[in-house]
């Protein structure tokens, strides 16, 4: 019985496949909310309307996310990263620089998403 349904376990779909999952589920989703958004607000230019006033207080639960965010990565989840690495061979020295390297990367992403937003906001380019 489990075997014939074994397929439905995400656990078992290829990473490839999960992911697409995922990015189809995100993209109905916010495509749900914004239909149900902009029928309530009564068009599209309302809509538009309310986000921009709506702007900064979007912008500081976004910074106050990636603050959260960070601390969880820097208290909880990267010493026990860290101290996994350290059990390879060369004491984890190559996966530390990759991983300070995808920190800086992951950082310089948010802050191009948040400059971008911010020349958006202030009239665009």
């Amino acid at each position: 019985m489990t075997r014939r349904f074994s397929w439905m376990k995400p656990t078992r779909w290829p990473s490839l496949l999960l992911a697409l999952a995922v990015l189809i589920a995100m993209f109905l989703l916010s495509g749900i909310i914004l239909v149900i958004s902009v029928r309530l607000l009564g068009g599209l230019e309302a809509h538009h309307s309310v986000w921009q006033a709506a702007w900064p207080w979007l912008l500081a639960w976004r910074l106050n996310l990636y603050a959260a965010l960070a601390l969880v990565w820097w208290r909880k989840v990267r010493p026990r990263a860290v101290a996994w690495l350290r059990r390879d061979y060369d004491d984890g020295r190559q996966a530390l620089a990759k991983l300070r390297r995808l920190e800086a990367m992951a950082l310089g992403i948010l802050v191009l998403i948040e400059v971008t937003n911010l020349i958006n906001r202030l009239g665009g380019a």
